[in-house]
């Protein structure tokens, strides 16, 4: 059932980002955990650019849970680096979907790292949601 979607020009969400002193590590380049938390703001603003508010579901037991994640690096960002995030779904079944992520440095568009996220909606009694509000961004 894959289906991706983009924005209305056809085009990955992207959001831009620079890289901050402390999430270098002692190599001088940012530590591999954060550029999970990069990938993770971006799928919560492509969320809320697609009127889904992750902490708002929570609150309403509905649960975006990742499950799976991998992670290729390609290219390191160091501090002050200005690169960019971009975001595309695609529905695995009805109630998986992958985000399917890429970091590119902002001056020469290089790759720099591609995640793809698998996301399972559940809820409080931790059982997955066919009704779940990924759905909508496949409409």
């Amino acid at each position: 059932m894959k289906t991706n979607i983009s924005n209305a020009a056809g085009l990955p969400f992207s959001l831009n980002m620079d890289a901050r002193d402390h999430e270098c590590d002692i190599q001088g380049v940012v530590n591999n955990a954060n550029y999970q938390h990069y990938f993770e703001h971006a799928r919560h603003r492509f969320l809320l650019d697609n009127n889904i508010d992750f902490a708002e579901l929570a609150q309403q037991g509905i649960n975006l849970m990742v499950s799976k994640i991998e992670i290729e690096y390609l290219g390191s960002i160091v501090a002050h680096d200005q690169f960019y995030v971009t975001v595309e779904v695609a529905a695995e079944s009805k109630i998986r979907y992958q985000f399917i992520q890429k970091i590119y440095n902002t001056q020469t568009n290089a790759l720099l790292a591609h995640a793809k996220t698998m996301v399972v909606t559940v809820g409080n009694n931790k059982k997955p949601l066919r009704n779940t509000p990924l759905k909508n961004l496949l409409s």
